[in-house]
């Protein structure tokens, strides 16, 4: 089995933030640590989001009969909430939107363009999907493709509030 474990999420970022702080140096830049601190979260969210969605892969698991995708919607968040426990149900759906609320609010801070933000966090969900149908015992699920969309759109909307509320108090 492959896990992605915090001491690889530690050395993922710590590698990140050592690139960054080279380019700067060598490129002449001004650390801007307003910049530096959402291309960080950012990151983080993205590095996160490919943790709980890709890993882990068993590699030694007997995958006959195992179905690799659904392409209808609502059918396996139905089959969910009348075949297992409601605080499953819980988990599969809100996990999904929550996983992709930092991911929406930092790709939106970035780029400060809810269309192109949305359609960013459409491309990462479906790239994600389809990496999935190759993974074993991972699912390439339809529902999956809006539960994240929408999760990052919530992050873009409290980006939007935040935003809105912080030029107010400057006014």
């Amino acid at each position: 089995m492959i896990e992605f474990s915090e001491s690889i999420f530690l050395g993922v970022t710590f590698f990140y933030l050592g690139m960054v702080i080279i380019y700067d140096y060598f490129m002449n830049n001004k650390f801007n640590y307003k910049d530096r601190f959402i291309d960080l979260s950012l990151f983080l969210s993205f590095i996160f989001i490919i943790s709980q969605t890709l890993f882990p892969i068993e590699l030694d698991a007997n995958f006959d009969g195992f179905e690799v995708y659904n392409l209808i919607p609502f059918r396996v968040p139905i089959n969910i909430y009348l075949n297992y426990d409601f605080s499953y149900f819980i988990h599969q759906v809100f996990g999904n939107i929550v996983l992709f609320i930092p991911f929406g609010f930092f790709i939106f801070l970035k780029n400060s363009n809810v269309r192109k933000s949305i359609l960013i966090i459409f491309l990462l969900t479906l790239s994600i999907e389809f990496i999935q149908g190759f993974i074993p015992y991972r699912f390439c699920e339809i529902d999956d493709l809006w539960l994240n969309t929408l999760g990052g759109y919530i992050g873009i909307l409290i980006a939007k509030i935040i935003n809105k509320g912080h030029i107010k108090a400057l006014n």
